[in-house]
Formats: C-alpha cells, structure tokens, sequence
C-alpha cells in the first residue's frame, strides 16, 4: 500500500515552484519497510514517477546493483533508506517527501508494476552493473566528474566505474580486517647482524 497523505508534512503552495535544496532530517529514524518490492516502488515513485518507464526501470536496477555490488547494504531496503551524519542516499526518505501529498494511485500502480518486473529480472537490462550512482539533470553532485558517465535517460544521468580509482560515492566503508604481519627473513637477518644476535636466538 502507498504511505497515506499527512496534511501536516504538505509544502506551502509558494515552496512548489522551481529547485530548492531539500532539507533533510537525518535525526528522525526512519521507518523502512521489510519487502524489497515495496522499497522499490517507493524509490521508483518518489525518484523517478514523471520519467518514463525506462526511466523508472533504470532507477530500479541502480537499487539492485548496489544491493549485488558488496560496497552497500546487501538487502534492498537498506540501500534504499541507507544514511549517514551528513546525508541520505535516497534523498525522499529523508526531506518529508513521503506523505507530503496523497499519492497518485495510478503512477503507484505503474511503479510497482516496474519494480515487480527488474525484481523478477523479467526486464532487459538498462545499465552496466556497475552502475550504482545517478542524479537529476538539475544537480551538479561534485562526485560526477569522477565517475564514468554511462547514459542519461530523461531527467537522470547514471554513472558507471569510477575513474582512476576514486571512491564511489556513498558506498559503505570496507570492514577493518586488522593488520596482516608477514615474516621476512631479509629483514630478520638484517636486523641480527645489526644487534649482533644469531639468526638462530629463537626470537621472532
């Protein structure tokens, strides 16, 4: 089911006119679904619902491939709500977009439609899947010129790789796997015949 409309989130009629840089709520948890196809079609509809259906697939497939990549959260809905101090990576789930206006029911429909479809794999494949960052045409993300940039459809330009090794944006930081300690004989003996010690002591 779609979230129901909270007249209190609305946006005064003099706020709706041309681009404004949301302002997020990163204090206030969020209250993230458990099914993958409901994250999707939310992602689906409050990221990309005027675009058209390839449009809207493409935004879908992004989800998934950061899901597969091992650089983001494994399960769908926590790619979609994934958040850090400073930002959220799906700005709607934290500038009150959800609820701020009664749904479109029919723009619902067809969202959900879309996102059963590249769940299901029933749909041919948009993007490389390295493909894991986008953004609108009205934006300029500082991270872009560091990405491989792969196709634009419509209102939403998707990246590939990054390039020269830069980092991808918003991807989770590798776990700490401790320090690795290799055993040089080189230096071992180096350091013997420095303080006079048989390569034979027994100290390691």
């Amino acid at each position: 089911m779609p979230p129901p409309y909270d007249a209190a989130k609305a946006r005064p009629a003099s706020a709706r006119r041309g681009y404004t840089a949301p302002r997020l709520d990163l204090t206030t948890p969020p209250t993230i679904p458990q099914d993958p196809l409901a994250c999707l079609t939310q992602a689906i509809y409050y990221e990309a619902r005027n675009e058209s259906e390839e449009g809207q697939a493409a935004v879908a497939e992004v989800i998934l491939n950061r899901a597969a990549s091992g650089r983001y959260p494994r399960d769908i809905c926590q790619v979609v709500y994934q958040r850090n101090s400073r930002t959220c990576q799906f700005t709607f789930t934290c500038d009150g977009s959800i609820g701020r206006s009664p749904v479109n029911m029919n723009a619902w429909a067809r969202a959900e439609r879309i996102a059963r479809g590249v769940y299901a794999g029933e749909t041919k494949a948009l993007l490389p899947r390295a493909s894991v960052n986008y953004h609108a045409n009205y934006v300029r993300p500082t991270w872009a010129s560091r990405m491989e940039r792969v196709r634009r459809i419509g209102a939403h330009i998707f990246y590939g790789a990054p390039l020269n090794g830069a980092p991808t944006p918003g991807a989770e930081t590798p776990p700490h796997q401790g320090l690795l300690f290799v055993k040089n004989d080189a230096i071992e003996r180096a350091y013997a015949v420095l303080t006079g010690r048989s390569e034979t002591s027994g100290s390691h």
